[in-house]
């Protein structure tokens, strides 16, 4: 695997293929070889490539960190907790640090304190990844591709612990 410079001087060269290949089909198009009609997926998979690799090498030069919003004690401890559908609509189940599970409708400053909670942010290595509700071609064309919590800095290649770098109370 690639990391910091090697993997950024990797992706623009995949931009500059992925170019040429925008290229070449806009002639063939142009030249009626064939129909752009016929290319409307591979145009819509091409531009978001484009948008992916100018993303990561952002992401690389910003350190491969990112903020994500997540939930701690009053204290400041971090739990698990994700939102679930349940029949009676959708809660956040949240296991906090003495083993309790609780779970809460309440998304406000408030309504979480009055459970023990708060919501953070915290900086963590990062990395895209493709996400689609759809199958098949819906979900090709309607997916898109979304900041995760890596376990790997792509900036450094060193193995990210279990813990942020940095933790800030959301506004």
């Amino acid at each position: 695997m690639r990391y910091g410079q090697e993997l950024i001087e990797q992706l623009e060269r995949d931009i500059e293929t992925t170019k040429r290949a925008m290229e070449n089909r806009q002639e063939r198009i142009d030249n009626w070889q064939t129909d752009e009609d016929d290319c409307f997926i591979s145009i819509r998979c091409d531009e978001r490539q484009l948008s992916l690799c100018r993303d990561k090498i952002s992401l690389i030069k910003d350190g491969g960190c990112a903020w994500f919003t997540e939930y701690a004690t009053l204290d400041g401890q971090l739990v698990n907790a994700h939102w679930c559908n349940t029949k009676f609509g959708t809660s956040l189940r949240v296991e906090m640090p003495d083993g309790k599970v609780i779970w809460t409708t309440s998304c406000t400053k408030k309504g979480l304190a009055r459970r023990g909670l708060k919501m953070v942010e915290c900086k963590r290595p990062a990395w895209y990844c493709f996400r689609s509700s759809g199958r098949g071609m819906l979900g090709v064309y309607s997916g898109s591709y979304v900041l995760f919590p890596s376990d790997v800095n792509y900036a450094t290649g060193e193995d990210a612990s279990a813990e942020p770098i940095e933790m800030r109370d959301a506004e």
